[in-house]
């Protein structure tokens, strides 16, 4: 997407610009040391979800396509912790160690399902014990999974997992090389408040939906 958007400051600019100056690589020193932060300017620059896998329910009242921000396709990801303790079962079984949900960078982990019970989810219910009105999620497909899951994202080592036990069993999309962890969301409406600790109910289930394209994101 080509999208307008702003610089945020100095301030934010020389935060990460302190952190790229402790990493090893020279190269990477040299590369992006002169990085900026920028955001998408609200009210100004509009960027629409993909339709072909946004449910009717979630368009905006007039009929509109949620709109996102700066994120990759889809405004939130959700994870569940049993799929990635399947995953490091096998990951295990392989002789590897096991790896942190960090890897995937979900935004929500819900805990007490089955595995990959979240592919089957078409929207969720989450609120608090107190019984309030809470945030309804529609849940528009799978996240296919790039390199960047190798990366661990405490230390910046790379490996080959956890794609290569995903290959085993996870590749589910037009491709073979296209494997998938996690579920993309939009909220419904202007959505709301999400705290740790929440009650989470599946509203309504259905058959999974894969990318219709082929992603292989690097």
């Amino acid at each position: 997407d080509t999208v307008e958007v702003v610089d945020v400051g100095d301030e934010a600019a020389q935060f990460v610009r302190n952190v790229i100056a402790q990493d090893s690589d020279k190269t990477a020193r040299q590369l992006y040391g002169d990085v900026r932060v920028v955001s998408i300017i609200p009210g100004v620059t509009h960027r629409e979800l993909d339709a072909r896998y946004v449910p009717p329910a979630a368009f905006t009242w007039t009929g509109g396509v949620p709109r996102t921000a700066l994120n990759d396709g889809f405004p939130i990801l959700v994870a569940c912790e049993a799929s990635l303790e399947e995953l490091n079962r096998r990951v295990i079984k392989s002789g590897k160690d096991p790896i942190s949900m960090s890897r995937f960078r979900p935004n929500i982990v819900i805990r007490g399902t089955r595995p990959f019970e979240e592919d089957t989810w078409k929207s969720i219910l989450i609120r608090d014990g107190k019984g309030g009105k809470g945030t309804v999620l529609h849940i528009v497909k799978g996240c296919p999974r790039c390199k960047q899951s190798c990366t661990d994202q405490l230390t910046g080592e790379r490996s080959t997992e956890p794609l290569e036990t995903m290959t085993t069993f996870r590749a589910l999309g037009t491709s073979k090389d296209d494997v998938y962890f996690a579920q993309n969301a939009v909220p419904h409406g202007n959505g709301g408040v999400v705290s740790v600790g929440d009650d989470v109910i599946v509203l309504e289930r259905g058959e999974p939906v894969w990318d219709k394209d082929i992603v292989q994101a690097e």
